[in-house]
Protein backbone atom coordinates (compact mmCIF):
# COMPACT_ATOMS: atom_id res chain seq x y z
CA UNK A 1 0.00 0.00 0.00
CA UNK A 2 3.12 1.98 -0.12
CA UNK A 3 2.31 3.71 -3.94
CA UNK A 4 -0.95 4.46 -2.74
CA UNK A 5 -0.52 5.94 0.37
CA UNK A 6 2.03 8.46 -1.47
CA UNK A 7 -0.47 9.10 -4.04
CA UNK A 8 -2.95 10.27 -1.49
CA UNK A 9 -0.22 12.13 0.39
CA UNK A 10 0.73 14.03 -2.81
CA UNK A 11 -2.56 14.83 -3.83
CA UNK A 12 -3.93 16.41 -0.73
CA UNK A 13 -0.16 18.20 -0.46
CA UNK A 14 -0.55 19.52 -4.00
CA UNK A 15 -4.43 20.52 -3.21
CA UNK A 16 -3.92 22.23 -0.41
CA UNK A 17 -0.29 24.27 -1.49
CA UNK A 18 -1.01 24.56 -5.37
CA UNK A 19 -3.53 27.09 -4.53
CA UNK A 20 -1.24 29.67 -2.90
CA UNK A 21 1.97 29.53 -5.00
CA UNK A 22 -0.56 29.77 -8.27
CA UNK A 23 -2.42 32.85 -6.44
CA UNK A 24 0.21 34.46 -7.79
CA UNK A 25 -1.55 36.49 -10.33
CA UNK A 26 0.96 39.00 -11.87
CA UNK A 27 2.83 36.25 -12.64
CA UNK A 28 0.05 34.00 -14.05
CA UNK A 29 -1.77 37.49 -15.89
CA UNK A 30 1.42 37.58 -18.21
CA UNK A 31 1.03 34.29 -20.38
CA UNK A 32 -3.02 33.67 -19.21
CA UNK A 33 -2.98 30.74 -21.73
CA UNK A 34 -0.17 29.08 -19.46
CA UNK A 35 -1.80 30.00 -16.38
CA UNK A 36 -4.83 28.25 -17.38
CA UNK A 37 -2.68 25.20 -17.98
CA UNK A 38 -1.01 25.30 -14.80
CA UNK A 39 -4.39 25.59 -13.09
CA UNK A 40 -5.85 22.44 -14.75
CA UNK A 41 -2.68 20.02 -14.39
CA UNK A 42 -2.82 20.82 -10.78
CA UNK A 43 -6.54 20.08 -10.60
CA UNK A 44 -5.87 17.26 -13.09
CA UNK A 45 -2.65 16.32 -11.01
CA UNK A 46 -4.67 15.65 -7.86
CA UNK A 47 -7.30 13.60 -9.57
CA UNK A 48 -4.95 11.32 -11.07
CA UNK A 49 -3.23 10.70 -7.80
CA UNK A 50 -6.32 10.13 -6.01
CA UNK A 51 -7.89 8.13 -8.45
CA UNK A 52 -4.60 6.18 -8.72
CA UNK A 53 -4.04 5.48 -5.24
CA UNK A 54 -7.62 3.59 -4.90
CA UNK A 55 -6.73 1.55 -8.46
CA UNK A 56 -2.87 0.40 -6.80
CA UNK A 57 -4.83 -0.42 -3.78
CA UNK A 58 -7.31 -2.66 -5.32
CA UNK A 59 -4.79 -4.36 -7.49
CA UNK A 60 -2.37 -4.72 -4.77
CA UNK A 61 -5.41 -6.21 -3.01
CA UNK A 62 -6.23 -8.50 -5.63
CA UNK A 63 -2.33 -9.57 -6.22
CA UNK A 64 -0.96 -10.18 -2.73
CA UNK A 65 -2.01 -13.36 -0.79
CA UNK A 66 -0.63 -11.51 2.46
CA UNK A 67 -2.48 -8.17 1.39
CA UNK A 68 -5.89 -10.27 0.90
CA UNK A 69 -5.69 -12.22 3.87
CA UNK A 70 -5.66 -8.84 5.74
CA UNK A 71 -8.38 -7.53 4.06
CA UNK A 72 -10.51 -10.91 4.31
CA UNK A 73 -9.74 -10.67 7.82
CA UNK A 74 -10.75 -6.79 8.20
CA UNK A 75 -13.89 -7.83 6.29
CA UNK A 76 -15.13 -11.14 7.84
CA UNK A 77 -14.63 -9.15 11.39
CA UNK A 78 -16.62 -5.76 9.92
CA UNK A 79 -19.12 -8.36 8.41
CA UNK A 80 -19.71 -9.89 11.90
CA UNK A 81 -19.89 -6.61 13.70
CA UNK A 82 -22.48 -5.60 11.10
CA UNK A 83 -24.34 -8.82 11.69
CA UNK A 84 -24.23 -8.28 15.64
CA UNK A 85 -21.14 -10.41 16.68
CA UNK A 86 -19.53 -7.18 19.19
CA UNK A 87 -22.79 -6.19 20.57
CA UNK A 88 -25.50 -3.65 18.89
CA UNK A 89 -23.15 -0.39 19.14
CA UNK A 90 -20.68 -2.43 16.98
CA UNK A 91 -23.32 -3.21 14.80
CA UNK A 92 -24.66 0.16 14.30
CA UNK A 93 -20.75 1.55 13.88
CA UNK A 94 -20.24 -0.80 11.22
CA UNK A 95 -23.55 -0.15 9.18
CA UNK A 96 -23.35 3.59 9.31
CA UNK A 97 -19.69 3.45 8.57
CA UNK A 98 -20.39 1.30 5.32
CA UNK A 99 -23.16 3.47 4.44
CA UNK A 100 -21.40 6.68 4.73
CA UNK A 101 -18.72 5.35 2.53
CA UNK A 102 -20.30 3.86 -0.20
CA UNK A 103 -23.02 7.28 -0.36
CA UNK A 104 -19.71 9.45 -0.06
CA UNK A 105 -18.27 7.60 -3.12
CA UNK A 106 -21.40 7.37 -5.25
CA UNK A 107 -22.71 10.87 -4.23
CA UNK A 108 -19.30 12.15 -5.03
CA UNK A 109 -19.59 10.33 -8.47
CA UNK A 110 -23.20 11.25 -9.44
CA UNK A 111 -22.85 14.51 -7.89
CA UNK A 112 -19.81 15.36 -10.77
CA UNK A 113 -21.74 13.57 -13.37
CA UNK A 114 -25.36 15.39 -12.75
CA UNK A 115 -23.33 18.67 -12.18
CA UNK A 116 -21.73 18.32 -15.95
CA UNK A 117 -25.14 16.97 -17.35
CA UNK A 118 -26.65 20.12 -15.48
CA UNK A 119 -24.30 22.60 -17.10
CA UNK A 120 -24.63 21.08 -20.61
CA UNK A 121 -28.49 21.01 -20.64
CA UNK A 122 -28.82 24.76 -19.63
CA UNK A 123 -25.85 26.26 -21.79
CA UNK A 124 -27.49 24.11 -24.70
CA UNK A 125 -31.03 25.43 -23.69
CA UNK A 126 -30.13 28.94 -23.34
CA UNK A 127 -28.46 28.77 -27.09
CA UNK A 128 -31.79 27.46 -28.17
CA UNK A 129 -34.20 30.54 -26.78
CA UNK A 130 -31.39 32.95 -28.05
CA UNK A 131 -31.78 32.23 -31.59
CA UNK A 132 -35.38 31.63 -31.08
CA UNK A 133 -35.92 35.23 -29.85
CA UNK A 134 -33.46 36.51 -30.91
CA UNK A 135 -32.48 37.72 -35.03
CA UNK A 136 -29.26 35.75 -36.08
CA UNK A 137 -27.49 38.32 -38.33
CA UNK A 138 -25.57 36.33 -40.59
CA UNK A 139 -22.87 39.10 -41.21
CA UNK A 140 -21.67 39.36 -37.87
CA UNK A 141 -22.09 36.28 -36.85
CA UNK A 142 -24.68 36.31 -34.01
CA UNK A 143 -28.04 36.62 -32.41
CA UNK A 144 -29.41 39.83 -31.86
CA UNK A 145 -31.60 40.55 -28.89
CA UNK A 146 -33.91 43.10 -28.14
CA UNK A 147 -33.57 43.92 -24.42
CA UNK A 148 -32.54 46.71 -22.44
CA UNK A 149 -29.23 46.14 -21.05
CA UNK A 150 -25.93 46.12 -23.12
CA UNK A 151 -24.48 42.53 -23.00
CA UNK A 152 -22.50 40.48 -26.04
CA UNK A 153 -21.63 37.07 -24.67
CA UNK A 154 -21.28 33.32 -26.01
CA UNK A 155 -23.04 30.30 -25.27
CA UNK A 156 -21.81 27.04 -26.32
CA UNK A 157 -24.51 24.79 -27.84
CA UNK A 158 -25.44 22.97 -31.07
CA UNK A 159 -24.20 25.22 -33.28
CA UNK A 160 -22.41 27.81 -30.77
CA UNK A 161 -24.46 30.86 -30.16
CA UNK A 162 -22.94 34.89 -29.49
CA UNK A 163 -25.17 36.43 -28.18
CA UNK A 164 -25.45 40.92 -29.03
CA UNK A 165 -28.62 43.01 -27.63
CA UNK A 166 -29.38 45.70 -29.64
CA UNK A 167 -28.18 48.09 -26.97
CA UNK A 168 -24.50 47.18 -27.32
CA UNK A 169 -24.53 46.99 -31.10
CA UNK A 170 -26.01 50.49 -30.94
CA UNK A 171 -23.11 51.74 -28.34
CA UNK A 172 -19.70 50.34 -30.39
CA UNK A 173 -18.26 51.18 -33.11
CA UNK A 174 -17.04 49.32 -36.13
CA UNK A 175 -13.83 48.70 -34.80
CA UNK A 176 -14.80 47.92 -31.34
CA UNK A 177 -17.60 45.55 -32.34
CA UNK A 178 -15.02 43.81 -34.92
CA UNK A 179 -12.85 43.00 -31.48
CA UNK A 180 -15.57 41.91 -29.22
CA UNK A 181 -16.81 39.50 -31.51
CA UNK A 182 -13.51 38.32 -31.86
CA UNK A 183 -13.31 38.13 -28.43
CA UNK A 184 -16.40 35.39 -27.73
CA UNK A 185 -15.20 33.64 -30.76
CA UNK A 186 -11.89 32.63 -29.00
CA UNK A 187 -13.85 31.51 -26.09
CA UNK A 188 -15.88 28.99 -28.44
CA UNK A 189 -12.55 28.24 -30.28
CA UNK A 190 -10.68 27.53 -27.05
CA UNK A 191 -13.77 25.17 -25.65
CA UNK A 192 -13.75 27.63 -22.23
CA UNK A 193 -16.79 26.35 -21.64
CA UNK A 194 -15.64 23.13 -20.71
CA UNK A 195 -12.89 24.51 -18.45
CA UNK A 196 -15.42 26.73 -16.66
CA UNK A 197 -17.78 22.92 -16.48
CA UNK A 198 -15.22 21.32 -14.80
CA UNK A 199 -14.30 23.71 -12.35
CA UNK A 200 -17.69 24.47 -11.84
CA UNK A 201 -18.42 21.20 -11.30
CA UNK A 202 -15.62 19.98 -8.32
CA UNK A 203 -16.21 23.15 -6.97
CA UNK A 204 -19.63 22.33 -6.39
CA UNK A 205 -19.00 18.81 -5.34
CA UNK A 206 -15.92 19.44 -2.99
CA UNK A 207 -16.33 22.81 -1.29
CA UNK A 208 -14.00 22.17 1.07
CA UNK A 209 -10.88 21.56 -1.15
CA UNK A 210 -9.56 25.30 -2.43
CA UNK A 211 -7.86 23.84 -5.17
CA UNK A 212 -11.50 23.76 -6.90
CA UNK A 213 -12.69 26.64 -5.15
CA UNK A 214 -9.87 29.07 -6.38
CA UNK A 215 -9.24 27.04 -9.36
CA UNK A 216 -12.75 27.80 -10.65
CA UNK A 217 -12.30 31.70 -9.79
CA UNK A 218 -8.97 31.99 -11.14
CA UNK A 219 -9.85 29.77 -14.42
CA UNK A 220 -13.04 32.16 -15.21
CA UNK A 221 -10.62 35.07 -14.93
CA UNK A 222 -7.95 33.40 -16.88
CA UNK A 223 -9.94 32.36 -19.63
CA UNK A 224 -11.39 36.21 -20.53
CA UNK A 225 -7.56 37.37 -20.61
CA UNK A 226 -6.97 34.12 -22.66
CA UNK A 227 -10.10 35.64 -25.22
CA UNK A 228 -8.94 38.81 -25.01
CA UNK A 229 -4.89 38.20 -26.14
CA UNK A 230 -6.40 35.98 -28.75
CA UNK A 231 -8.79 38.92 -29.90
CA UNK A 232 -6.16 42.11 -30.70
CA UNK A 233 -3.30 41.79 -32.88
CA UNK A 234 -2.18 45.43 -32.37
CA UNK A 235 -2.27 48.24 -30.00
CA UNK A 236 -5.02 49.40 -31.73
CA UNK A 237 -7.13 46.73 -31.74
CA UNK A 238 -6.07 46.64 -27.90
CA UNK A 239 -7.47 49.76 -27.23
CA UNK A 240 -10.36 49.47 -29.42
CA UNK A 241 -11.26 45.80 -26.90
CA UNK A 242 -10.81 48.31 -23.88
CA UNK A 243 -13.06 51.04 -24.77
CA UNK A 244 -15.85 48.14 -25.83
CA UNK A 245 -15.06 46.63 -22.26
CA UNK A 246 -15.99 49.87 -20.65
CA UNK A 247 -18.28 50.87 -22.53
CA UNK A 248 -19.94 46.83 -22.06
CA UNK A 249 -18.97 46.87 -17.75
CA UNK A 250 -22.30 47.82 -16.71
CA UNK A 251 -23.26 45.53 -14.06
CA UNK A 252 -26.50 43.40 -15.14
CA UNK A 253 -27.73 39.60 -14.61
CA UNK A 254 -26.17 37.30 -17.29
CA UNK A 255 -26.73 33.37 -17.27
CA UNK A 256 -24.64 31.75 -15.37
CA UNK A 257 -23.61 29.25 -18.79
CA UNK A 258 -22.63 32.41 -20.46
CA UNK A 259 -18.95 33.50 -21.15
CA UNK A 260 -19.51 37.82 -21.32
CA UNK A 261 -16.25 39.31 -22.22
CA UNK A 262 -17.41 42.38 -19.56
CA UNK A 263 -18.28 40.24 -16.85
CA UNK A 264 -15.21 39.73 -15.16
CA UNK A 265 -12.26 41.37 -13.62
CA UNK A 266 -13.01 43.92 -15.89
CA UNK A 267 -10.75 46.53 -14.02
CA UNK A 268 -7.45 44.07 -14.42
CA UNK A 269 -7.89 43.38 -17.72
CA UNK A 270 -8.06 46.68 -18.32
CA UNK A 271 -5.26 47.56 -16.64
CA UNK A 272 -3.66 44.59 -18.18
CA UNK A 273 -4.44 46.01 -22.14
CA UNK A 274 -3.49 49.72 -21.20
CA UNK A 275 0.29 47.89 -20.02
CA UNK A 276 0.99 45.09 -21.58
CA UNK A 277 3.96 42.96 -20.45
CA UNK A 278 7.02 43.07 -22.25
CA UNK A 279 8.90 40.08 -24.19
CA UNK A 280 11.57 39.27 -21.29
CA UNK A 281 8.77 39.07 -19.16
CA UNK A 282 6.23 37.33 -21.19
CA UNK A 283 9.54 34.36 -21.88
CA UNK A 284 10.09 34.26 -18.44
CA UNK A 285 6.33 33.69 -17.25
CA UNK A 286 5.58 31.04 -20.09
CA UNK A 287 9.35 29.07 -19.34
CA UNK A 288 8.04 29.09 -15.43
CA UNK A 289 4.54 28.16 -15.90
CA UNK A 290 5.19 25.50 -18.38
CA UNK A 291 7.98 24.01 -15.69
CA UNK A 292 5.33 23.92 -12.98
CA UNK A 293 2.78 22.12 -15.34
CA UNK A 294 4.91 19.41 -16.33
CA UNK A 295 5.67 18.83 -12.81
CA UNK A 296 2.47 18.96 -11.48
CA UNK A 297 1.31 16.15 -14.48
CA UNK A 298 4.25 14.06 -14.21
CA UNK A 299 4.28 14.42 -10.10
CA UNK A 300 1.83 11.46 -9.62
CA UNK A 301 3.78 9.17 -12.17
CA UNK A 302 7.12 10.11 -10.15
CA UNK A 303 5.67 9.15 -6.45
CA UNK A 304 4.03 6.28 -7.59
CA UNK A 305 7.35 5.32 -9.29
CA UNK A 306 9.38 5.59 -6.52
CA UNK A 307 7.13 4.42 -4.08
CA UNK A 308 6.93 1.65 -6.12
CA UNK A 309 10.77 1.18 -6.02
CA UNK A 310 10.71 1.52 -10.08
CA UNK A 311 12.43 4.96 -9.26
CA UNK A 312 15.35 5.67 -6.72
CA UNK A 313 14.55 8.21 -4.23
CA UNK A 314 17.13 10.34 -5.12
CA UNK A 315 16.78 10.68 -8.85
Amino acid sequence: MTAAACLIVYGFVVAVVAPRVLYRRALLDRAPTFGVTIWLAAIVGVLVAWLSAVVLAAVEVLLSPEVRHVVGRCAASFCAAALGAHGSVGQWLAIGTAVALVAGTVGASFGLGRALLRARTLTHRHADDARLLGHHDSTLGAVILDVPERVVYAVAGRPPTIVLSRPALQSLDQDQLGVILAHERAHLAGRHHLVLGLSGALARIMPRVRLFTTGRRELARLVEMCADDAAIHDSRSARDLLRALVTLSAPVGMPGSALAAAATDVTERAQRLASPPDRGALRRARTLLTAGSVTLLAGPTLVGAVACGVLPFGL
